[in-house]
């Protein structure tokens, strides 16, 4: 994340001083920064943490959740704004949307219930009890729910002008134009193949995520502990570059 950042540091300072501060732009910077925060925050993995003072392990424990959730759902937030800003002509559609977030948001509560936190005194870290990785297994599925639920409407949306003029094509060849957005304005085109991008990365990491905290044959904590982090920081990449894309 930190190289990230630094290596797009000028768009970083165009998108803050030279545009226009609105409220996706506020909610990029807290995408943005509250991960890094997070990963400061910890050691290397979300089931060991070095704690500076093992009396707050606890304390360090709901500050790693809180700051997970915050960095993980300001990531759809951005999405949400661009799914409505899309319907801008269909309340309803907007509504739902909104819904939607509003689910998989609520079920980030249950990553608080994941796993209770300990101290040991040699060595002396915070360390996260056997928990219940279903709880966790359950706030990425609805992530994935949004995601693609997001993903499709935006395509369908896109490419709903584009089919209304070319009826006349065989439907395998619409299809193909459809899935490379080929024929899609420059702006358009732009939207659409960022999302596939983003989409892809999250379907992919999500899955493994889900699958790793889910099998009973993979209960146990570590395997997904291992890679959230890397679905984590590759959604926040991808997806800090989408909304830089579409700003600058």
């Amino acid at each position: 994340i930190v190289y990230d950042i630094l290596n797009n540091l000028e768009d970083e300072l165009e998108l803050i001083l030279r545009h226009k501060i609105q409220f996706p732009t506020v909610i990029y910077t807290i995408a943005r920064y509250a991960f890094s925060f997070l990963y400061l925050q910890c050691d290397s993995l979300p089931s060991y943490t070095i704690g500076l003072d093992l009396k707050y392990c606890q304390l360090e424990h709901f500050l790693y959740i809180t700051l997970f959730i915050v960095a993980n759902y300001s990531i759809t937030l951005l999405f949400l704004l661009r799914v409505r800003a899309i319907f801008y002509d269909v309340p309803r559609k907007q509504a739902f949307f909104t819904f939607l977030w509003v689910l998989a948001f609520g079920s980030s509560i249950l990553n608080f219930f994941h796993a209770r936190s300990r101290s040991l005194v040699e060595p002396k870290v915070c360390f996260e009890e056997q928990g219940e990785p279903l709880y966790t297994a359950v706030s990425i599925a609805m992530l994935l729910v949004f995601d693609t639920v997001v993903y499709i409407a935006i395509s369908y949306r896109l490419f709903q002008t584009f089919f209304f003029h070319e009826k006349n094509r065989p439907v395998f060849q619409r299809t193909c134009i459809f899935l490379n957005g080929a024929t899609l304005p420059t702006f358009s085109k732009s939207l659409f193949r960022d999302g596939q991008l983003y989409y892809l990365i999250s379907l992919l990491t999500g899955s493994t995520v889900f699958v790793l905290f889910s099998l009973p044959s993979l209960s146990h904590a570590q395997y997904g502990a291992i890679f959230l982090p890397l679905y984590v920081v590759s959604t926040n990449i991808i997806a800090c570059w989408v909304f830089r894309n579409a700003k600058l």
